[in-house]
């Protein structure tokens, strides 16, 4: 499997990033090797800057549930985001999206989305 671009790309991102990276859940300085950098993604698919798919099993840690770049959400992003990405406040989205959650689980009288 080729990794070139991805040695590459952590190169430079060490000497950037403290570590060449912007977790600590994913620094190699401890368990060697290098990260695979990835280019793009749909469904369950990934691709890496050296052309190499990979089955995403980890989708995010859930988020996306319904994979990489699926229409619907991708439409659903692009209507938000003209009102904004990330306030750090409450907003109406977290009511419409409590209520979308309570009603698919009934026995349930409050959520924390």
């Amino acid at each position: 499997m080729k990794r070139d671009r991805s040695r590459e790309l952590f190169e430079q991102a060490c000497g950037l990033i403290p570590g060449g990276v912007n977790s600590p859940v994913r620094a190699f300085g401890h368990v060697g090797g290098t990260p695979v950098y990835f280019a793009s993604a749909s469904g369950s698919g990934v691709m890496d800057v050296d052309g190499n798919r990979y089955v995403d099993f980890c989708q995010s840690w859930g988020p996306l549930i319904l994979g990489h770049s699926r229409e619907e959400v991708v439409a659903a992003v692009q209507e938000a985001a003209p009102r904004g990405l990330s306030y750090g406040a409450v907003h109406g989205g977290e009511v419409t999206l409590a209520r979308m959650i309570l009603d698919g689980f009934p026995q349930f009288d409050r959520v924390r989305a």
